[in-house]
């Protein structure tokens, strides 16, 4: 990772106030998936904590292509676009043989070019994981732990 990985302080709850607090869902882990989840529930009114061992974006990357669903559901979320403006967009796949520096075939995955997300964009898993903790930070009904 290029960029400084940004930790992410310690914010005392209030139930070590002494304050009871009642949580439909839990979610553990602050994956993409978690912090998405997260985030969508929030926005629909399900108060929702997600747990997570460590208070660090992570630093390698399990997923490194999103597709355009995927875009389209973190649209909603409201990270779409700063991925989009980080990620390498692509809608071309092409099949390479041997050593030959043509491909052999190459096809169009995405071929109605009106749509509003790529087929595709590479970015580092760590990045999403950010845009989606800022997200989740901005949704008073999910808290990250």
């Amino acid at each position: 990772m290029t960029e400084p990985r940004k930790r992410h302080p310690f914010r005392a709850t209030s139930e070590l106030a002494g304050a009871r607090a009642h949580y439909p869902v839990v979610i553990a882990g602050a994956g993409p998936v978690g912090l998405a989840a997260a985030r969508d529930l929030g926005l629909r009114g399900i108060r929702t904590v997600v747990l997570d061992d460590d208070d660090w974006i992570s630093i390698g990357s399990r997923a490194i292509c999103w597709a355009k669903r995927t875009l389209e559901i973190f649209d909603r979320l409201g990270c779409a676009q700063p991925m989009m403006q980080k990620g390498v967009i692509w809608n071309t796949g092409k099949v390479f043989y041997g050593d030959d520096r043509e491909p052999v075939f190459s096809f169009d995955l995405l071929p109605d070019r009106s749509q509003c997300f790529p087929a595709f964009i590479n970015l580092q898993q760590y990045y999403v994981e950010q845009y989606l903790v800022d997200q989740v930070e901005e949704t008073p009904l999910a808290e990250l732990r």
